[in-house]
């Protein structure tokens, strides 16, 4: 990879392109060490891993723990800021999720900007949902992700709901973004530059007051759609406003709404899996579920 950027680097003369061409390699390289970092890492004896064709054009990464109910399907939509990782990074997670919860986890690899903006990755999300329909629609599906993916998830979630169709038996949001903060912080400004990127600068076809990009604006009517919804999230995290509040709009319809707070930051739960909060996180979504499947 280093040697490819070199090559691009130095043979392009548009400065733009030129930023674009960094852009991606710092990306490549970035997702493929934090991939084989994850593969090394993951209890390869606990799960099996398959790659699955969602459509010819999008697929998506099984994960089955040894004894996992096939009536129960986890569709997860990994972090990453819209831009960067893979499932591939999630795999030690994704292994865990799968052995807690005994469901089969499918993350789904969806489609990033700065090729593919807003709505690809939506769309993606919801060619997803409607493969975990009609493959099995005798299962059981719920919709998780972390960060930049719990908010894709949330987009399907009102998505979902404009289109007045079947939601999922469940929303499991980590470190959820719902919407773009105007505080003046590192985590802010990062978000920001993250949510300009997903909606494409100036190619962008919607603004940040679409619910389908920030949840957090969806009206009453739509939010009474909603699934049960599950938060989890880190005291000092720019997310806590976004739980906060998505749980109080929730709350006021009357929907299922359960949140935690927790000391640490979201990324230990694909990261070091053994944290104690990580682990009261896995049995809280297990018990979240439990009721639901």
């Amino acid at each position: 990879y280093l040697i490819a950027c070199r090559f691009l680097w130095q043979s392009e003369f548009d400065p733009k392109m030129a930023g674009v061409a960094a852009f991606k390699c710092a990306r490549a390289s970035i997702n493929t060490t934090t991939a084989l970092v994850a593969r090394a890492a993951a209890p390869h004896d606990d799960c099996a891993f398959e790659r699955v064709s969602i459509t010819s054009a999008l697929d998506g990464l099984s994960v089955a723990a040894t004894g996992a109910d096939a009536s129960r399907t986890i569709l997860y939509f990994h972090g990453g800021g819209h831009w960067l990782l893979t499932a591939d990074t999630y795999r030690r997670f994704l292994c865990r999720l799968s052995f807690a919860t005994q469901a089969r986890v499918i993350a789904v690899a969806f489609r990033k900007p700065p090729r593919n903006p807003f709505p690809a990755g939506l769309d993606d999300a919801l060619l997803a949902w409607d493969w975990a329909r009609e493959q099995h629609p005798e299962v059981s599906v719920a919709v998780a992700g972390d960060a930049s993916g719990a908010n894709l998830a949330f987009a399907l979630v009102v998505k979902l709901a404009q289109m007045q169709a079947e939601q999922p038996v469940a929303c499991i949001g980590i470190s959820p973004w719902l919407h773009i903060s105007s505080e003046r912080s590192m985590q802010a400004s990062y978000r920001r530059f993250c949510f300009d990127l997903y909606l494409g600068h100036s190619r962008k076809v919607t603004s940040t007051a679409d619910p389908q990009v920030s949840p957090l604006y969806a009206d009453e009517q739509l939010v009474r759609r909603f699934p049960p919804i599950l938060m989890h999230v880190g005291k000092n995290e720019l997310a806590l406003q976004d739980v906060e509040e998505m749980a109080t709009v929730l709350s006021s319809v009357g929907n299922t709404v359960e949140t935690q707070v927790y000391p640490s930051l979201h990324l230990h739960r694909w990261g070091s899996c053994s944290d104690p909060w990580a682990q009261d996180s896995l049995l809280r979504i297990v018990d979240f579920l439990y009721g639901l499947w």
